[in-house]
Order: C-alpha cells, then sequence, then structure tokens
C-alpha cells in the first residue's frame, strides 16, 4: 500500500488531516501549500498548490486545494475537488499528527465540514 504524507490544516472536527503532495523528488515540496495554509494564507496556498509540480490527481493535492478553495469561499469548486478524492483509490495517508487515514475518509470528512459551515471564514 502507497503512504503518501500529508500535513494539517482542516478545521478542528476534521481531527488532524490534509495539506500536502504525495510524490516526492528533489523538485517536489512535500506538501505544497502547507505552510501558507496554516498561516490563513489561502490565496497564496492555492497558487503554490497550483504551482507545484505534482499530479493533478494526486489525493493530497486536491485535499489541499479544496481546502484553499473553501477558505477563500468556493465552496462549490472544493467539494470538486473533494469529490474527486473519492473517484480515486483510496490510499494511506499520514496525517499531520504521524497518524494515518484513508483518503477517502479525509475526503469525505472534509465535504461534511464544507456542507455544514466549519470551512467558513
Amino acid at each position: 500500500m502507497k503512504a503518501y504524507l500529508i500535513a494539517a490544516a482542516l478545521p478542528p472536527a476534521l481531527l488532524f488531516s490534509v495539506p500536502a503532495a504525495a510524490q516526492f523528488g528533489p523538485v517536489n515540496d512535500p506538501a505544497p501549500g502547507y505552510s501558507s495554509l496554516m498561516s490563513a494564507n489561502y490565496g497564496k496556498a492555492e497558487q503554490e498548490i497550483r504551482a507545484a509540480n505534482v499530479s493533478a490527481y494526486d489525493p493530497a493535492r486536491a485535499i489541499n486545494l479544496g481546502i484553499a478553495l473553501a477558505k477563500t469561499g468556493r465552496g462549490d469548486e472544493a467539494a470538486k475537488q473533494f469529490k474527486s478524492v473519492m473517484l480515486e483509490e483510496n490510499v494511506e495517508m499520514v496525517v499531520a499528527n504521524g497518524e494515518t487515514a484513508m483518503s477517502h475518509d479525509i475526503a469525505q470528512r472534509a465535504l461534511t465540514a464544507l456542507e455544514d459551515g466549519t470551512f467558513k471564514r
């Protein structure tokens, strides 16, 4: 099973999930947008995530981008990112506190947070 590293930046209801990239390499930031998400600079996080050398199908990228979109008031776009994770393979992800969670579970929690207003500014 492939493990993906993710860093945290979701609302407390989502525990310690989110931000990161799964592809590692010399030009890849292991968590594009992480620092910006953690410092609530969501516009910059979106730019960093979109510019990162990471596949658009990477679940961590999609979740992180979804968070940035949700936090900038673009819930419909965020929901598309979270739902896209549900269409891909369910992979294990390492969250910020070192624990693991499955990508589908993280995406579902993000969708729930989006729907119940947890992502509102």
